[in-house]
């Protein structure tokens, strides 16, 4: 598993949720934050697309919703 990934996805989730990064680990979920609602997904997903350069089509985003998922998705 790469850690440098999983710390940028972690630092994306935490700028677009305004949720401390201390707070959100490789089990965090989407459910976990009130702060992470469907309009903060959308953002999650767009910017893990810029930043990664790997396209998400819309179907899969919905499915893309944790932390443990999104890594595994981007590996």
């Amino acid at each position: 598993m790469d850690n440098n990934k999983k710390i940028k996805i972690i630092e994306i989730i935490s700028k677009i949720t305004k949720v401390d990064s201390k707070l959100i680990n490789e089990n965090s979920a989407m459910d976990d934050f009130s702060k992470w609602d469907s309009l903060a997904h959308l953002s999650i997903m767009l910017e893990l697309e810029k930043k990664f350069k790997k396209k998400i089509n819309t179907s899969k985003m919905g499915d893309l919703n944790s932390v443990k998922k999104i890594l595994k998705f981007l590996n």
